[in-house]
């Protein structure tokens, strides 16, 4: 199984929801992942509607808006 690509997406959406509990503003998040304010907002939108399944790049992608 390979790694890397996948695996670092799900450690930057574990580290914006992480941060988001913990009441950290989106522009703060952002700059601590090197992410646009715009995926962050994305990421936690994700996780309010969807859970921890945003949280696996493959099956977000599979899982409808």
């Amino acid at each position: 199984m390979r790694r890397g690509k996948h695996e670092s997406i799900q450690v930057r959406r574990v580290m914006i929801t992480t941060a988001s509990a913990s009441g950290t503003p989106v522009s703060p998040i952002a700059r601590t992942v090197a992410a646009d304010e715009d995926t962050v907002r994305d990421v936690i939108r994700a996780f309010n509607e969807q859970g921890l399944t945003c949280l696996d790049p493959k099956r977000a992608e599979a899982v409808p808006a």
